[in-house]
């Protein structure tokens, strides 16, 4: 997968979970800037993002992973993209 595929999946996955639409995943989001990204909504995107891209999250990621950019470095470091 490509570096824009990457991007492209994460923000639909995003979009996906918090049930909004893809344009409304900025570069930058984070939890909580969006009313729908909440701690429930977060944890079903960790569920999400380990289904879809075959990674594992320990506990102590899931806490770091709280904004767009933080999410996509850790998928590409993972999945080697």
């Amino acid at each position: 997968m490509n570096e824009s595929a990457l991007l492209e999946d994460l923000r639909s996955l995003m979009a996906e979970i918090f049930r909004v639409a893809p344009d409304q995943i900025g570069p930058e989001a984070q939890l909580g800037e969006l009313p729908q990204w909440d701690s429930m909504a977060h944890m079903d995107l960790m569920v999400a993002l380990e289904s879809r891209f075959g990674i594992e999250i320990s506990a102590e990621t899931i806490s770091q992973l709280t904004s767009f950019p933080s999410i996509h470095a850790h998928i590409k470091n993972r999945s080697h993209v």
